[in-house]
């Protein structure tokens, strides 16, 4: 069985190697003329090997020797188009196809329209066209005209032996091979149409793909240098942020040092400005500190890994354990979280800044009360932070994402207006969404979706 596998990969590979040709590009209809002859090749030997060595024998036994001769003819020649190696695909094609026409021909002459023989021209005419084209298309049917022609001089001068064809007349002759001529001559006609249809929508379709390789390969590159950008911009921000801090704590050390040393000699309006520098010297510190986090946002890791969220939640509890239990907030989880696969530190940073600036926005008076909530969207899992805080006015529900962008006085309520921005770049790195509704003096509910 082995054995034959590989007697008919060996088989399938010669006759291919020899009946197209390498250097015709894909695009072209020619390219896929040669694929359809090599294959109609490969699968017709074996196939007519099978019916005409019986066949040989019986025409042999009739006494119907120039059927005979054409038979053995057609077969070396066929053969020879598959296996010798020193022809072009384009003489193997003409080769082939004048073999086959000379056994339909050898057919006609002996069987008339009785036999196969006139189905055999028409079969050919349109594999003319398929393997060959629409010239050579149109040389088959002139073939067809003059065979027919030919035999219906046979049989109108009552030439040869041939019994079948004494059977039937010229006008029965003429109107059933003019059915053949017709036949082939549209075959000729609407099949190249069909081609060229096919050709275009070919070449149609590698140009799209060629210029969607171009604009991906474009994009790619693209994105490769916004990638480059964004860490050459986070690793400035970095050291800028880490840089500042030793001058400021130099301005905060010396305004302490200013103080001590002549505090008794300054007035009360010295020490006001000191202590406006100290405490800018600290809102500066803060800022600093926050863009860093900014920058850091990313370089946790580069491999997501699966986090049971309820976990995370009791993680974010004891980080804000101090805050909660100086407001008397209540934080409640409304069922079991779900595991998904994330970076740990950036979701639980996600949950502390929404939940403690649901607690810092709370209306004063009142106690804040923030509720959890996971909703399963099929594709994605959808968490809500629900807080019953001041709320934010609609023309700000936009603005409020960007970076240092705040809508209330440092004096009103602490911060420096980047957690949410922090909170929208770690959404977006694990390529979910991140958006608020509120209502003021109702509250507000940030939901956010991670993919599961």
């Amino acid at each position: 069985m082995i054995t034959l596998k590989k007697i008919w990969r060996w088989y399938k590979h010669k006759v291919t190697e020899n009946c197209t040709d390498d250097l015709v590009a894909i695009t072209s209809l020619v390219y896929w003329q040669n694929k359809l002859f090599a294959a109609s090749v490969i699968y017709l030997i074996p196939l007519s090997l099978m019916t005409v060595i019986p066949g040989l024998y019986m025409v042999y036994v009739e006494g119907l020797f120039g059927l005979f001769i054409s038979d053995i003819v057609t077969i070396a020649v066929v053969l020879s188009v598959a296996f010798y190696s020193g022809w072009e695909v384009k003489t193997r094609k003409i080769l082939f196809n004048g073999a086959l026409y000379l056994t339909s021909t050898v057919l006609l002459f002996y069987l008339g329209s009785f036999g196969p023989g006139l189905l055999y021209l028409l079969a050919i005419t349109v594999f003319v066209v398929l393997s060959l084209g629409k010239v050579y298309g149109y040389t088959a049917v002139g073939l067809n005209i003059l065979i027919c022609a030919a035999i219906g001089t046979l049989i109108y001068y009552d030439y040869g032996n041939f019994e079948i064809i004494h059977g039937y007349g010229v006008d029965t002759w003429i109107a059933v091979s003019t059915n053949l001529i017709f036949l082939s001559a549209v075959s000729v006609y609407i099949i190249p149409i069909l081609f060229d249809g096919l050709q275009t929508a070919i070449i149609r379709e590698n140009n799209l793909r060629t210029d969607l390789e171009l604009e991906e390969a474009q994009l790619n590159q693209t994105v490769d240098k916004l990638n480059e950008k964004n860490q050459e911009l986070e690793q400035f921000a970095y050291s800028i942020s880490h840089d500042l801090k030793e001058p400021l704590r130099m301005v905060k050390s010396f305004m302490g040092l200013l103080q001590k040393k002549y505090g008794k000699k300054l007035d009360e309006k010295a020490d006001q400005y000191i202590h406006f520098a100290v405490d800018g010297a600290d809102r500066m510190q803060l800022l600093i500190d926050d863009l860093l986090d900014y920058s850091r946002v990313g370089r946790s890791g580069t491999e997501k890994v699966s986090v049971d969220f309820n976990s995370v939640l009791e993680d974010v509890e004891q980080n804000l354990g101090a805050l909660i239990t100086q407001h008397e907030a209540e934080i409640h989880i409304e069922h079991t979280l779900p595991d998904v696969s994330v970076f740990r530190q950036e979701i639980i940073r996600v949950f502390q800044n929404l939940i403690s600036n649901g607690i810092k926005f709370h209306k004063p008076g009142e106690k804040p009360i923030i509720h959890i909530i996971c909703t399963d969207k099929q594709t994605h899992w959808q968490f809500e932070v629900r807080d019953n805080g001041i709320g934010i006015p609609e023309e700000n529900l936009n603005e409020i994402f960007e970076i240092f962008r705040r809508l209330h006085s440092g004096s009103e309520y602490p911060g420096t207006g980047i957690g949410l921005a922090i909170t929208k770049k770690i959404i977006d790195r694990h390529g979910g969404k991140l958006w608020v509704e509120s209502e003021v003096d109702t509250g507000s509910t940030f939901y956010f979706t991670l993919k599961k």
